[in-house]
C-alpha cells in the first residue's frame, strides 16, 4: 500500500490552523493578563504552540482519516468519526491540563485567574475546580475539532468537484479532437485515389505523406496542445496532398515570425482552419485560389490567421463542424484568452486566433 501523501495547499491549511488556534486563545487571555507580568506573554504563546501542535497532530493521524474513507457507509462513518472527535478533544484536553502542570508553564493554570478593573485596585481572584476547567476545555475543543471537520470535507467537497471538472474537460477535449479526423483523411483519399492512374510515384509519395498524418492523428488526444512548429509541420503535409488534388487551384505561402515557433496551441488547429480555407473557399472554385497563413507577435500575445481567396464574393457553407469544436477547446483550454474571429470581404475569407498569452 502506497504510503498516504498530503498535497502542498493541506500542509499549507494545517499551518494556518495552528496560527488561528494559537491567535485565538492569545486574544482570549491578552484581557485577563497583568501588564505587570510581561513574562507571561510568553509562557502563554509557548503553551498554546504546543496545544496548537497537538490539535493539528490529533486532526491529521485520528480524524483525516476517517473523512477520506470511501469503503464504509455514510452513518458508520459519521459516528466513527464523533467518537474519535470525542477522542481527540479528551486527549487535547488532557495535554493542555498537563502542560498548565509543568513546573514552567504553571503560571499558565487558568484555574486562577487574576482580572485587575479600572474601578478598583482590588484584584478579582477567580477560581475554578479542575473538573470545571476539564469539562470547558473538553467541550470547547470538541466544537473546534466539530469545525475542523467540516472545513476539511467542504475542502475535500470542492477538490473532488475541480478533479471531476478536470476530467470531463479531458474526455471533451479528447471527442471535440476525434472529430476533426474524418474532414481531411476523406480528402486525403480522395488525392490518392486519383492520382493511382496517373503518377504511381507521385501516389506512393502522397501515401507516406498520408501515413504521417494517421500517425499524427492518433496520437493527438494524448495531447491537447502542440507547439506551432508542430502544426506547420502537420498542415504542410496536408498541403502537399492537397496540391497534388489541386494542382495550380491551390497556391499556399506561410509567413510565421521565428520567435513563435514553440507557442502552443490546440493541437490540430491550424489544420483545422487551413482544411476549413481549402474545403469550402478554393476547392469548389475553377479558378486559382490562395491561402496565406500568417503568424505574428502583438503587444498582449500573439496572432496565427489563414486567409484564403474566394469566387462569387462568398466562401461556401458547411457544417462549421471543425470551426466549432475549435472554439470549443479554446473556451475548455484557455478561457478569454483566446478567441477565434472570422472575417468575410468581397474576395477573401480569414479565420483569425488571437491569443493573449504567451
Amino acid at each position: 500500500m502506497a504510503p498516504d501523501s498530503c498535497s502542498s495547499a493541506y500542509l499549507w491549511a494545517q499551518l494556518l490552523t495552528m496560527l488561528i488556534y494559537a491567535g485565538y486563545f492569545m486574544a482570549y487571555t491578552l484581557p485577563l493578563l497583568s501588564p505587570e507580568q510581561p513574562n507571561l506573554y510568553g509562557l502563554f504563546l509557548v503553551k498554546y504552540s504546543i496545544e496548537a501542535a497537538c490539535f493539528v497532530l490529533l486532526s491529521h493521524v485520528l480524524l483525516r482519516p476517517v473523512l477520506k474513507a470511501d469503503n464504509i457507509n455514510t452513518l458508520k462513518r459519521w459516528l466513527v468519526f464523533l467518537l474519535l472527535m470525542l477522542i481527540a478533544a479528551l486527549i487535547q484536553t488532557l495535554v493542555s491540563h498537563f502542560l498548565s502542570g509543568i513546573e514552567v508553564l504553571k503560571a499558565t493554570d487558568m484555574s486562577k485567574i487574576t482580572v485587575v478593573t479600572d474601578k478598583s485596585d482590588t484584584p478579582l481572584q477567580m477560581n475554578f475546580s479542575t473538573n470545571f476547567m476539564l469539562i470547558a476545555l473538553l467541550t470547547s475543543f470538541s466544537v473546534m475539532y466539530l469545525v475542523w471537520g467540516a472545513a476539511y470535507i467542504a475542502w475535500q467537497s470542492w477538490q473532488a468537484r475541480k478533479a471531476l471538472q478536470h476530467q470531463m474537460q479531458q474526455a471533451q477535449l479528447q471527442q471535440l479532437t476525434n472529430q476533426l479526423s474524418p474532414h481531411f483523411l476523406f480528402n486525403a483519399f480522395n488525392s490518392i485515389r486519383a492520382l493511382i492512374f496517373e503518377d504511381q510515384h507521385k501516389a506512393a509519395d502522397t501515401v507516406t505523406r498520408l501515413s504521417e498524418l494517421f500517425r499524427f492523428h492518433l496520437q493527438a488526444h494524448l495531447q491537447p496542445e502542440s507547439t506551432l512548429a508542430q502544426e506547420w509541420q502537420l498542415t504542410e503535409q496536408y498541403l502537399v496532398i492537397e496540391q497534388v488534388r489541386l494542382e495550380q487551384r491551390l497556391q499556399f505561402h506561410c509567413d510565421i515570425d521565428s520567435s513563435l515557433w514553440q507557442h502552443k496551441l490546440p493541437t490540430l488547429s491550424l489544420l483545422t482552419l487551413v482544411e476549413n480555407a481549402v474545403k469550402h473557399g478554393i476547392a469548389p472554385n475553377i479558378a486559382p485560389g490562395k491561402l496565406s497563413i500568417n503568424a505574428t507577435a502583438s503587444a498582449t500575445g500573439w496572432q496565427l490567421s489563414v486567409t484564403n481567396t474566394t469566387a462569387n464574393k462568398t466562401q461556401q457553407a458547411g457544417t462549421a463542424t471543425g470551426l466549432s469544436n475549435l472554439r470549443q477547446r479554446l473556451q475548455l483550454m484557455y478561457g478569454g484568452k483566446a478567441l477565434l474571429q472570422l472575417q468575410q470581404s468581397e474576395q477573401q475569407f480569414t479565420a483569425l486566433l488571437e491569443f493573449s498569452h504567451v
